[in-house]
Protein backbone atom coordinates (compact mmCIF):
# COMPACT_ATOMS: atom_id res chain seq x y z
CA UNK A 1 0.00 0.00 0.00
CA UNK A 2 0.57 3.54 -0.72
CA UNK A 3 0.98 6.72 1.39
CA UNK A 4 -1.55 9.90 1.03
CA UNK A 5 -1.24 13.29 1.65
CA UNK A 6 -3.79 15.64 1.99
CA UNK A 7 -3.74 19.65 2.44
CA UNK A 8 -6.77 21.61 3.44
CA UNK A 9 -6.33 24.85 2.57
CA UNK A 10 -8.57 27.93 2.59
CA UNK A 11 -10.35 27.59 -0.42
CA UNK A 12 -9.71 24.35 -2.17
CA UNK A 13 -8.72 20.82 -1.13
CA UNK A 14 -5.46 18.98 -2.51
CA UNK A 15 -4.04 15.72 -2.12
CA UNK A 16 -0.86 13.45 -3.68
CA UNK A 17 -1.17 9.73 -3.35
CA UNK A 18 2.16 8.13 -3.41
CA UNK A 19 1.88 4.03 -4.45
CA UNK A 20 4.75 1.57 -3.55
CA UNK A 21 6.10 1.39 -7.16
CA UNK A 22 7.24 5.35 -7.14
CA UNK A 23 3.98 5.85 -9.46
CA UNK A 24 2.18 9.40 -8.07
CA UNK A 25 -0.74 10.82 -8.33
CA UNK A 26 -2.69 13.87 -7.01
CA UNK A 27 -5.72 16.31 -7.47
CA UNK A 28 -7.63 19.08 -6.26
CA UNK A 29 -11.17 20.60 -5.74
CA UNK A 30 -13.38 22.75 -4.22
CA UNK A 31 -14.11 22.18 -0.49
CA UNK A 32 -17.71 21.06 -1.76
CA UNK A 33 -16.36 18.59 -3.72
CA UNK A 34 -14.49 16.12 -0.86
CA UNK A 35 -16.73 13.18 -0.57
CA UNK A 36 -16.40 12.90 -4.56
CA UNK A 37 -12.91 13.66 -4.83
CA UNK A 38 -11.79 11.20 -2.48
CA UNK A 39 -14.26 8.45 -3.62
CA UNK A 40 -11.90 6.85 -6.00
CA UNK A 41 -9.12 6.73 -3.60
CA UNK A 42 -7.57 3.27 -2.32
CA UNK A 43 -6.89 2.55 0.80
CA UNK A 44 -2.84 3.44 1.98
CA UNK A 45 -0.70 2.92 4.76
CA UNK A 46 -0.21 5.86 6.02
CA UNK A 47 -1.57 9.22 5.94
CA UNK A 48 -0.70 12.51 7.15
CA UNK A 49 -3.24 16.15 6.65
CA UNK A 50 -2.74 19.99 6.74
CA UNK A 51 -5.35 21.46 7.87
CA UNK A 52 -6.29 25.50 8.06
CA UNK A 53 -9.87 24.98 7.73
CA UNK A 54 -11.55 23.22 10.51
CA UNK A 55 -14.54 22.68 9.69
CA UNK A 56 -14.25 20.50 6.99
CA UNK A 57 -12.09 18.17 8.94
CA UNK A 58 -15.10 15.83 9.89
CA UNK A 59 -15.90 15.26 6.24
CA UNK A 60 -12.84 13.63 5.60
CA UNK A 61 -12.66 11.71 8.74
CA UNK A 62 -15.51 10.53 8.09
CA UNK A 63 -14.35 9.31 4.68
CA UNK A 64 -10.77 8.02 6.73
CA UNK A 65 -13.40 6.06 9.22
CA UNK A 66 -15.83 4.89 6.33
CA UNK A 67 -12.79 3.23 4.16
CA UNK A 68 -10.70 2.19 7.10
CA UNK A 69 -7.54 3.85 6.26
CA UNK A 70 -5.18 4.54 8.96
CA UNK A 71 -4.97 7.13 11.69
CA UNK A 72 -3.71 10.22 10.37
CA UNK A 73 -0.79 12.34 11.30
CA UNK A 74 -3.12 15.90 11.42
CA UNK A 75 -0.72 19.11 10.99
CA UNK A 76 -3.19 22.17 11.74
CA UNK A 77 -0.64 24.57 13.29
CA UNK A 78 3.41 25.40 13.55
CA UNK A 79 3.09 24.00 17.28
CA UNK A 80 2.43 20.42 15.73
CA UNK A 81 6.16 20.60 14.52
CA UNK A 82 7.89 22.61 17.52
CA UNK A 83 11.36 21.81 16.19
CA UNK A 84 11.03 23.75 13.03
CA UNK A 85 8.72 26.80 13.82
CA UNK A 86 10.65 29.13 15.56
CA UNK A 87 7.50 32.01 15.54
CA UNK A 88 6.56 34.06 18.60
CA UNK A 89 3.62 31.80 18.53
CA UNK A 90 3.23 28.31 16.73
CA UNK A 91 0.07 27.55 18.00
CA UNK A 92 -1.48 30.52 15.91
CA UNK A 93 1.20 29.88 13.01
CA UNK A 94 -0.62 28.09 9.61
CA UNK A 95 0.12 25.00 9.01
CA UNK A 96 0.52 25.27 5.51
CA UNK A 97 3.70 27.57 6.37
CA UNK A 98 5.16 25.32 8.77
CA UNK A 99 5.14 22.61 6.17
CA UNK A 100 6.57 24.67 3.36
CA UNK A 101 9.78 25.66 5.31
CA UNK A 102 10.18 21.96 6.39
CA UNK A 103 10.09 21.07 2.87
CA UNK A 104 12.81 23.22 2.54
CA UNK A 105 14.76 21.87 5.43
CA UNK A 106 14.30 18.63 3.99
CA UNK A 107 15.74 19.61 -0.02
CA UNK A 108 19.49 19.38 1.00
CA UNK A 109 20.00 23.09 0.36
CA UNK A 110 22.81 24.88 1.44
CA UNK A 111 21.17 28.68 2.18
CA UNK A 112 18.70 30.12 3.41
CA UNK A 113 14.82 30.62 1.73
CA UNK A 114 12.43 33.29 1.08
CA UNK A 115 9.56 30.90 0.77
CA UNK A 116 6.37 32.54 -0.76
CA UNK A 117 2.95 30.89 -1.04
CA UNK A 118 0.32 32.64 -2.97
CA UNK A 119 -2.78 31.19 -2.00
CA UNK A 120 -5.89 32.76 -0.80
CA UNK A 121 -3.43 34.68 1.38
CA UNK A 122 0.18 35.41 -0.19
CA UNK A 123 3.08 34.60 2.84
CA UNK A 124 6.38 36.04 2.50
CA UNK A 125 8.35 33.79 5.07
CA UNK A 126 12.07 33.53 6.20
CA UNK A 127 13.72 30.38 6.92
CA UNK A 128 17.46 29.29 7.57
CA UNK A 129 19.53 26.76 5.74
CA UNK A 130 18.52 23.97 8.17
CA UNK A 131 14.54 24.64 7.64
CA UNK A 132 13.31 26.57 10.40
CA UNK A 133 10.45 29.31 9.63
CA UNK A 134 11.83 32.59 11.40
CA UNK A 135 9.00 34.89 10.70
CA UNK A 136 7.47 36.50 7.61
CA UNK A 137 4.54 38.54 6.52
CA UNK A 138 0.87 37.79 5.44
CA UNK A 139 -0.75 39.84 2.69
CA UNK A 140 -4.07 39.41 0.74
CA UNK A 141 -3.56 37.19 -1.92
CA UNK A 142 -4.95 37.92 -5.74
CA UNK A 143 -8.27 36.69 -5.22
CA UNK A 144 -8.43 38.39 -1.62
CA UNK A 145 -7.75 41.80 -3.01
CA UNK A 146 -10.20 41.39 -6.27
CA UNK A 147 -13.06 40.09 -3.72
CA UNK A 148 -12.37 42.53 -1.67
CA UNK A 149 -12.69 45.50 -4.06
CA UNK A 150 -15.74 43.92 -4.61
CA UNK A 151 -17.43 44.06 -1.63
CA UNK A 152 -16.15 47.49 -0.91
CA UNK A 153 -17.30 48.96 -4.09
CA UNK A 154 -19.79 46.84 -5.58
CA UNK A 155 -20.80 49.81 -7.93
CA UNK A 156 -17.73 49.10 -9.73
CA UNK A 157 -17.90 46.72 -12.89
CA UNK A 158 -16.32 43.20 -13.00
CA UNK A 159 -12.93 42.81 -13.83
CA UNK A 160 -11.66 42.60 -16.89
CA UNK A 161 -10.43 38.63 -17.59
CA UNK A 162 -8.02 40.00 -20.19
CA UNK A 163 -4.12 41.11 -19.70
CA UNK A 164 -3.86 44.54 -18.49
CA UNK A 165 -2.06 46.91 -20.99
CA UNK A 166 1.69 46.90 -20.41
CA UNK A 167 3.36 47.52 -16.95
CA UNK A 168 5.25 50.96 -18.62
CA UNK A 169 1.89 52.27 -19.67
CA UNK A 170 0.84 55.38 -17.54
CA UNK A 171 -2.53 54.47 -16.84
CA UNK A 172 -5.65 52.81 -18.37
CA UNK A 173 -8.76 54.11 -20.30
CA UNK A 174 -10.96 51.76 -20.08
CA UNK A 175 -12.38 50.77 -15.94
CA UNK A 176 -12.32 47.45 -15.96
CA UNK A 177 -8.93 46.96 -17.09
CA UNK A 178 -8.19 49.38 -15.28
CA UNK A 179 -9.09 47.55 -12.21
CA UNK A 180 -7.51 44.50 -13.44
CA UNK A 181 -4.45 46.29 -13.51
CA UNK A 182 -4.55 47.88 -10.21
CA UNK A 183 -4.83 44.69 -8.81
CA UNK A 184 -2.00 43.31 -10.74
CA UNK A 185 0.33 46.28 -9.39
CA UNK A 186 -0.32 46.12 -5.93
CA UNK A 187 -0.12 42.12 -5.84
CA UNK A 188 2.77 42.10 -7.48
CA UNK A 189 4.57 44.73 -6.50
CA UNK A 190 3.41 44.39 -2.61
CA UNK A 191 4.75 40.91 -2.91
CA UNK A 192 8.12 42.43 -4.19
CA UNK A 193 8.46 44.62 -1.15
CA UNK A 194 7.96 42.06 1.35
CA UNK A 195 10.44 39.74 -0.04
CA UNK A 196 12.75 42.84 -0.13
CA UNK A 197 12.31 43.76 3.44
CA UNK A 198 12.84 39.59 4.24
CA UNK A 199 15.69 39.25 2.28
CA UNK A 200 17.58 43.05 3.48
CA UNK A 201 18.39 40.05 6.72
CA UNK A 202 18.50 36.66 5.44
CA UNK A 203 21.43 38.19 2.60
CA UNK A 204 21.39 38.42 -1.00
CA UNK A 205 22.59 34.65 -0.93
CA UNK A 206 18.35 33.18 0.23
CA UNK A 207 16.60 31.39 -2.68
CA UNK A 208 13.41 32.70 -3.68
CA UNK A 209 10.81 29.92 -3.85
CA UNK A 210 7.15 30.45 -5.13
CA UNK A 211 4.35 28.15 -4.13
CA UNK A 212 0.64 28.16 -4.40
CA UNK A 213 -1.94 28.50 -6.61
CA UNK A 214 -1.14 32.09 -7.94
CA UNK A 215 2.59 31.16 -8.45
CA UNK A 216 2.40 32.08 -11.91
CA UNK A 217 1.06 35.42 -11.32
CA UNK A 218 4.68 36.03 -9.65
CA UNK A 219 7.25 33.81 -11.07
CA UNK A 220 8.09 36.14 -14.14
CA UNK A 221 8.48 39.46 -11.93
CA UNK A 222 10.27 37.95 -8.96
CA UNK A 223 13.68 36.39 -10.96
CA UNK A 224 15.92 34.95 -9.42
CA UNK A 225 13.48 32.74 -8.22
CA UNK A 226 12.27 28.84 -8.53
CA UNK A 227 8.73 27.47 -8.54
CA UNK A 228 8.14 24.73 -6.32
CA UNK A 229 4.00 23.46 -6.55
CA UNK A 230 2.63 21.94 -3.57
CA UNK A 231 5.29 22.44 -1.22
CA UNK A 232 2.52 21.65 1.72
CA UNK A 233 2.37 18.45 -0.11
CA UNK A 234 6.07 17.99 -0.10
CA UNK A 235 6.03 19.06 3.65
CA UNK A 236 3.69 16.19 4.69
CA UNK A 237 5.50 13.75 2.66
CA UNK A 238 8.86 14.12 4.71
CA UNK A 239 6.79 13.35 7.90
CA UNK A 240 5.82 10.42 7.09
CA UNK A 241 9.47 9.62 5.70
CA UNK A 242 10.87 11.06 8.87
CA UNK A 243 8.32 8.63 10.98
CA UNK A 244 9.03 5.65 8.99
CA UNK A 245 12.53 6.34 9.49
CA UNK A 246 12.57 6.79 13.15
Amino acid sequence: MGTLVIDIGNTRLAWRLREPSGVVSGGSASHAAIADALSSLPRVEAIAISSVQRSHEGELQQWIDATHQPLPIWIRSGADLPSTVKTDEPHRTGADRALCAFAWGGADEQGPAIIIDAGTAVTVDAVNPSGQLLGGWIAPGWSALQLGLQQAAPALPQMSEEQSEEASAPWSGETSRAIRGGIESMFVEGVLGLRRRVEAELGKDATTVITGGDADRLLSALQPARSQPDMVLDGLERILESRNHG
